[in-house]
């Protein structure tokens, strides 16, 4: 009995088919399956006479043994879409492509008894990501009311039961489906999420989990902030100090240009403008002293620098604070 029978006749125990329509059904595809009938001597030799005739002249002045080419076959036009060959026709169709994908009658049963009445789409979907009835059961077990777009996720990025008890017993009794798989794709687990308690950082939400998880922020880069004096930065500031590469470097080099007790805010604002201490001491040099922070930032902003000062001094320039300069700047002065 080979695999496509078989299928039907588990599809038809199943209470997926009835007794006539398994039998039109098997009868069919025996049909399908019957090789063609080999032509009988005398049809053949009867071919065989009709093509060694030889083809007759248009107007009878072509010798005989001049053949008329054929015209080449025009090219067929674009076939429509298949319209539907009717049930008993379908329900075959369907059987071959989850046979071809290893899915049979059980797995469909069980997977549509915790899913409800799936498409072969999403039974297909499911199959060839190796989901489990029995995990698929699990989650609905802990209240998900999931989709089959949630179950393939889940497969997808390890989300199992196991995941989503540990999750809960930190405290996060609410987490959506997508709160869960963008926490598994970024490797948020409860050894991290231990860490950042064990750091101060506690009543985080999923979100605030995956952008500190995004952009590295663990407990040796905690230590540095807190080298540099800061204790208590939020979520938001320890993720744009890691994505700007505020370092306890870059703050010592800023206190050694004499800019100390910076808050975050202005570390960041420096860091981003690419202000280092060359720059500020290149300044100094050229007589721009005690500048703000916000003055350098916009200095380094507007591309003020040595060469454009000293073009401007050579001009005639006597008010050489950042003010004027950067008037200068934007009024499209050219160094």
């Amino acid at each position: 009995m080979n695999a496509e029978r078989m299928q039907i006749l588990e599809m038809l125990a199943a209470g997926k088919l009835t007794v006539a329509e398994a039998e039109m059904l098997l009868t069919a595809l025996a049909s399908s399956q019957q090789p063609a009938a080999e032509p009988d001597p005398m049809t053949l030799k009867a071919r065989e006479k009709a093509a060694a005739q030889p083809v007759s002249s248009p107007g009878g002045w072509w010798p005989e043994s001049v053949s008329i080419p054929r015209p080449p076959r025009p090219p067929r036009p674009p076939r429509p879409p298949r319209p539907s060959r009717g049930r008993r026709a379908d329900v075959i169709d369907e059987v071959i492509r989850l046979r071809n994908h290893g899915i049979d009658a059980a797995y469909l049963n069980k997977m549509r008894a915790v899913l409800g009445d799936i498409s072969i789409e999403d039974v297909v979907a499911l199959g060839i990501h190796n989901i489990e009835p029995d995990y698929v059961g699990e989650l609905r077990e802990l209240g998900f009311d999931l989709t089959v777009n949630d179950v393939v996720a889940f497969g997808i990025h390890n989300v199992d039961a196991a995941f989503v008890r540990r999750m809960r017993e930190l405290g996060f009794d609410h987490l959506t489906p997508d709160d869960l798989v963008a926490m598994s794709i970024h490797n948020v687990d409860t050894d991290m999420v231990a860490m950042l308690n064990k750091a101060g950082l506690t009543d985080l939400t999923s979100d605030e989990l995956v952008a500190l998880s995004i952009h590295n922020v663990d407990a040796d880069f905690i230590d540095m902030m807190r080298e540099i004096g800061f204790d208590d930065l939020s979520v938001r500031e320890l993720t744009a100090m890691s994505i700007h590469d505020v370092t306890p470097e870059f703050a010592a080099e800023m206190k050694a240009a004499g800019y100390v007790d910076l808050s975050p805010t202005e570390l960041l604002k420096l860091r981003i403008a690419d202000v280092d201490g060359e720059y500020i001491e290149a300044l100094r040099g050229i007589g721009l002293t005690d500048l703000t922070v916000k003055e350098l930032v916009a200095l380094r902003n507007h591309d003020v620098d040595v060469d454009f000062i000293e073009e401007a001094r050579d001009a005639g320039l006597v008010d050489m604070s950042a003010e004027r300069l950067l008037k200068m700047k934007s009024g499209g002065r050219r160094r």
